[in-house]
């Protein structure tokens, strides 16, 4: 039996659900999702803010709470917060789902919310950094913590600027989410992760792609992914320079792709689970 703990980001349970629209609503129930995910083996559990809405109009937090815990599910985690550095209204908006996200994961215990920016806004270190540490201490607060996520198109481009943030901001509560796509996308050299402090990463999230991309790399990043192992990218290397820093936290998956959303769901849980846990489990190399 494998020692690593595995995290179904919420795309992997959400079907053909359009990633990257406005409403990106699964077209599945979260029961269905978590028990897929449970039978799989999977002991975190995503959901994105509109389907977290729909869960508690559905079934309630305190019920979905009971429903992770008698699926096997020990983490939860809760996407995606933007605008959070913004002002006007979009920060208005942004501090509106806030408090649900941070209500939700006080209701369910949720282990962490992920945030980020996928406009390439130009921002300075100093008020991201005062912004993340706001945030964190509201997170804290509501027993919870937040995962900073570097994207190539976002304010926090890669995993070395988004130590910066962290670092400054200076919460305990706030660390970051490396993923191997949004690593290789921004260029960054495998070798350098392992500098990265362990106790500043809050998450890691692992999938596959091929090198080479047409069109919109924000499309790609929401219909281009493949499962592990059925891309070009370097698992096997990402993999070793993260266990490098000691980090101890469960390994997220995370399938964004226009093919695997066409998968019935459980064969796709099970792929997402078992191809990933391959190059966790295979010796450092």
């Amino acid at each position: 039996m494998s020692t690593y703990e595995l995290t179904a980001a919420c795309w992997v349970t959400a079907g053909d659900a359009p990633a990257g629209a406005e409403d990106d609503r699964s077209p599945l129930g979260v029961r269905e999702r978590v028990e897929a995910a449970g039978r799989a083996g999977f002991k975190g559990f995503g959901i994105g803010y509109l389907d977290l809405l729909d869960a508690e109009r559905s079934v309630g937090f305190p019920d979905l709470k009971l429903m992770l815990a008698d699926n096997g599910i020990k983490y939860f985690e809760i996407e995606f917060l933007v605008n959070w550095f913004t002002t006007g209204e979009d920060r208005k908006r942004s501090d509106e789902i806030r408090a649900n996200m941070l209500r939700a994961a006080e209701a369910v215990g949720a282990r962490h919310i992920k945030v980020g920016d996928h406009t390439g806004a130009t921002v300075s270190v100093d008020r991201l950094a005062e912004s993340f540490a706001g945030l964190a201490a509201d997170a804290a607060d509501a027993g919870t913590r937040i995962a900073l996520e570097p994207m190539p198109f976002g304010a926090v481009k890669t995993p070395q600027a988004g130590l910066e943030v962290v670092q400054q901001a200076g919460h305990p509560a706030g660390g970051l989410l490396i993923d191997i796509w949004h690593t290789v996308r921004a260029g960054v050299d495998f070798a350098t992760l392992r500098d990265l402090p362990a106790e500043h990463l809050t998450s890691i999230e692992l999938d596959d792609a091929l090198l080479t991309w047409e069109g919109d790399l924000l499309a790609d990043t929401f219909h281009g992914r493949r499962l592990c192992g059925e891309g070009e990218f370097d698992v096997a290397g990402f993999v070793d320079a993260i266990k490098s820093t000691g980090y101890q936290g469960p390994w997220g998956v995370e399938i964004l792709g226009a093919e695997y959303r066409k998968l019935p769901l459980e064969e796709a849980v099970n792929a997402a689970y078992a191809t990933t846990l391959r190059f966790l489990d295979r010796p450092v190399g």
